[in-house]
């Protein structure tokens, strides 16, 4: 048996403690933790350094994979001809903080930026303008925690894979728990930022269809707990919507997503929440504090596609809804049920309409509740369906305890306005009717804010962020 005396164990334990602290420096010092991209950098003989750049992304994403470790990669101003994969953690970051000069073109490729599978949870995109892809402008795939921000998306979806499921500019398949926030989303050609549960129906991904893409194939998972906010998203003709929360995949589907706080002005349609394929669920999804202007056949659209689809509990709360349909339709909110499966338990609540042939349609929607929403007087038609008036505090809020009435206000119904400029919507069946409130001053005000936050997302792309360290925020 060996003995070792006080004095041994007590040195053994001061080398330890002295020389580990220097051992993990070195480890660390051997996986540098931040790369430097320019156009007038090289591959071959820079360091990754500000003063010895590399020249590609791509480079920089593959150095900081061969890692292991969560890397931050800061792009100076300039064009990259790239389509970038990223599959570990990292914070793509321009260091101008201007969308403007730092550009990603992806002119003739499958995608501009691709952040796929779990391995890459917790990246951020932060800053770039990504423009002229095939497909998606950023598009994140089966991972979580992912921050796409203040970054211009333009001019996407050029010549779209068949197969590939959405093509949106910036686009969530099978993401849970990441935010999209701040961007301008603008011009893209299959609509704007979407979100989606992923699988083997309508997938986002495949091999056949977009070969060679280094985007792999998706796997089932859902599309829940996201947020879309902050953004504008302008112009996103001629094809599909400004934004879309939507299932295909039986098992998986999109849930407690929010939508918040965009300016969401002339494209399709505004914001869609559905399960388009059958068996798939879309449920408990708020769209809220939007200005939503100018755009095709609806301002917000809640629907079910196919039999078996579950679609409830979703929420619109608290926008302002204005001139929506330029198409043959002109309504504000519509709820339905294309499918034989109605859409249940919708709430729409504290929203401001103008300028709309039908304030709120109904179609196949059952249990849903309206309250203390603002028709203008200009709002041809408030309400075309049954609908169960809520009383509502502040906020757009149900006040707790309240009875309710349902009726049914069809095309036949009539709409005055008082002294004050108020729509009254006057029920046929009963005596009952319900007016709004005067609105003219709040609509003025968030009309004002959607018009101040439209031009800062478009002066020369110069979006405002919180101020961050070059190596992370």
């Amino acid at each position: 048996m060996v003995t070792y005396s006080g004095t041994l164990i007590f040195a053994l334990l001061l080398s330890f403690t002295f020389l580990a602290p220097f051992t993990l420096q070195a480890h660390a010092a051997s996986a540098p933790l931040l790369y430097y991209v320019s156009p007038t950098g090289s591959d071959s003989t820079g360091t990754g350094s500000s003063s010895s750049p590399y020249a590609t992304i791509t480079h920089a994403v593959a150095l900081a994979a061969s890692t292991h470790n969560a890397s931050s990669i800061m792009v100076e101003p300039g064009t990259y001809h790239e389509s970038v994969i990223i599959s570990t953690p990292v914070k793509l970051l321009s260091t101008s903080d201007q969308p403007s000069n730092t550009i990603i073109d992806a002119s003739g490729l499958p995608v501009g930026v691709a952040v796929v599978g779990t391995g890459a949870s917790g990246s951020v995109v932060e800053g770039l303008t990504v423009q002229n892809s095939n497909n998606e402008g950023i598009f994140v795939q089966d991972s979580s925690n992912v921050i796409i921000e203040y970054n211009v998306v333009t001019n996407n979806g050029l010549n779209v894979f068949a197969g590939v499921g959405e093509d949106k500019g910036i686009q969530l398949a099978g993401t849970i728990e990441s935010t999209v926030a701040g961007n301008t989303v603008a011009g893209n050609h299959y609509g704007g930022i979407g979100i989606t549960d992923d699988g083997p129906i309508d997938p986002s991904w495949n091999a056949t269809a977009a070969s060679g893409s280094g985007v792999p194939a998706g796997s089932p998972n859902p599309g829940n707990n996201n947020v879309i906010s902050g953004n504008s998203v302008i112009n996103n003709r001629p094809n599909h919507c400004a934004i879309v929360i939507s299932s295909y995949d039986q098992g998986e589907g999109v849930a407690n997503n929010i939508v918040s706080d965009n300016v969401v002005v002339d494209n399709q349609n505004g914001v869609i929440i559905a399960a388009d394929t059958p068996n798939t669920i879309a449920v408990n999804n708020t769209v809220t504090s939007n200005s939503i202007l100018n755009n095709g056949e609806g301002g917000v659209i809640v629907h079910s596609n196919a039999p078996g689809d579950v679609v409830t509990g979703n929420s619109i709360v608290n926008n302002v809804i204005d001139s929506d349909g330029y198409l043959p339709t002109l309504e504000g909110v519509i709820v339905g049920g294309e499918g034989p499966v109605a859409v249940q338990g919708t709430s729409i609540l504290g929203n401001t309409f103008m300028n709309e042939a039908v304030g709120i349609q109904i179609v196949n929607g059952k249990g849903t509740m309206a309250g203390g929403n603002t028709m203008e007087a200009n709002v041809k038609l408030a309400v075309n369906g049954t609908v169960t008036i809520v009383q509502t505090g502040t906020g757009g809020q149900s006040a707790s305890g309240t009875a309710t009435v349902t009726y049914t206000v069809t095309a036949t119904a009539t709409t005055t306005t008082t002294a004050q400029g108020t729509a009254t919507v006057t029920t046929t069946g009963n005596s009952s009717s319900t007016s709004g409130s005067s609105g003219g001053i709040t609509f003025a005000l968030a009309l004002v804010t959607a018009v101040g936050t439209l031009i800062i997302g478009l002066i020369a792309g110069m979006i405002v962020r919180p101020i961050r360290e070059a190596a992370g925020r």
